[in-house]
């Protein structure tokens, strides 16, 4: 039951940003006197105190439990998040987004030091994957209650915040609350964190979510550039990412034991191969293969760096690693789409499908490199000096 607790953390995490979407312009219309900015807010506000507070979640781990620790920002997410259907003004409601995002930055890195705290080797890095498939499914999860619930009401949908209650008592009744200490040095103290690989890591991360990114935050205007402006459809699309995120990251073990160096190679390559499918294929039917394929891609890649960050350190030094990490998913998600349009405004016709263009053919170019350097490594490398699955990424 410990997994279902750390794994249910990580089925809300995602869910944050993602509830109220369908609600907001039902939101517009019942305060009127909000701002056009107001409104943007809703939806990224929370993301700005997330990244600040995922480092102070990794201060306060040195003085209190991970459990106390959670527990307190599960409370924090509960009043946040359900409470901002009560809000009476756009100023109430902007302060409990604000609330949440601080919940969700205290909660993060906890979500995935939790699993190095308790799993090791083959285990750890199969519970990296289902805590990345948590997330796909929080996600997917959160798209089609809150749309539902947004036709009752825009306050109906924050009662899907709720859901924290449950997440609180599987932590309250499986969650231990002190964590073995793993990794330590000689003298006790815990190892500084490699700098240079903490780096690659959040270097890594941020370049994948600018990829990743582009698929939610442009494919309705790439849908509508091809004259479809089929709301579900656009919906069902966009969901295939998460569903292929999820299945990604449930089948991460078992690929990665039958494709070892090569697995990583072989994620590129499908990642580049989904947006060939985008962008290259007349058929819907094949666009919305072309995006499960990618977010297959994505779902099981991240996983794999975060089973790299957490061989890096332990204890406090793991959850800042992790924060930083974390913090460039963030910064990755708010970039994409302005990376996407400078590319495409510098160097394309400004269109969604020239910037969808670069990345397939991008991620073909690098996923032919890593595969012929995998290829180089199994016929040269001595089999004692080949990477170890997980250990390395590149």
């Amino acid at each position: 039951m410990l997994k279902y607790a750390i794994l249910s953390v990580s089925l809300i995490t995602v869910m944050a940003g993602a509830i109220i979407a369908p609600a907001i312009g039902s939101i517009a219309v019942a305060f009127p006197d909000a701002s056009g900015f107001q409104i943007n807010l809703l939806t990224s506000l929370h993301a700005a105190f997330m990244i600040p507070f995922a480092f102070v979640s990794g201060f306060l781990c040195r003085y209190f439990s991970k459990k106390a620790i959670l527990l307190f920002s599960l409370v924090l997410y509960l009043v946040a998040g359900v409470g901002g259907g009560f809000a009476p003004n756009m100023f109430i409601l902007l302060c409990t987004r604000a609330l949440l995002g601080i919940s969700v930055g205290l909660m993060m890195p906890l979500s995935t030091t939790l699993v190095s705290d308790n799993y090791d080797g083959e285990k750890r890095t199969g519970m990296m994957g289902m805590v990345s498939a948590a997330t796909n499914l929080g996600a997917i999860i959160a798209i089609m209650i809150a749309g539902v619930l947004a036709t009752i009401s825009w306050n109906a949908t924050f009662y899907v915040y709720g859901i924290g209650a449950i997440v609180m008592i599987f932590v309250v009744a499986y969650l231990p609350r002190k964590a073995p200490v793993r990794s330590k040095t000689k003298s006790g103290k815990q190892a500084a964190i490699p700098k240079a690989k903490l780096a690659t890591y959040a270097i890594m991360m941020f370049l994948l979510f600018v990829v990743f990114y582009s698929i939610p935050s442009n494919m309705a205007l790439y849908l509508q550039e091809n004259d479809i402006t089929n709301t579900i459809l656009t919906g069902i699309i966009i969901a295939a990412c998460s569903l292929g995120g999820f299945l990604g990251g449930m089948t991460l073990a078992r690929f990665q034991r039958k494709l070892k160096i090569a697995y990583v190679p072989v994620q590129v390559m499908l990642m580049g191969i989904g947006f060939a499918m985008i962008v290259f294929t007349p058929s819907m039917i094949l666009v919305g293969m072309g995006v499960f394929i990618l977010g297959f891609g994505y779902g099981s890649l991240v996983p794999v760096i975060f089973d790299g960050v957490s061989n890096l350190a332990s204890g406090a030094q793991a959850m800042i690693a992790m924060a930083v990490v974390q913090s460039f998913i963030y910064l990755g998600q708010f970039s994409s789409p302005h990376i996407h349009s400078i590319i495409s405004n510098t160097f394309g016709d400004g269109s969604v499908n020239y910037s969808y263009s670069v990345m397939a053919i991008v991620l073909l170019i690098v996923g032919v490199i890593l595969i012929l350097k995998t290829l180089y490594q199994v016929k040269f490398v001595k089999p004692n000096k080949a990477a170890v699955p997980g250990k390395k990424l590149m």
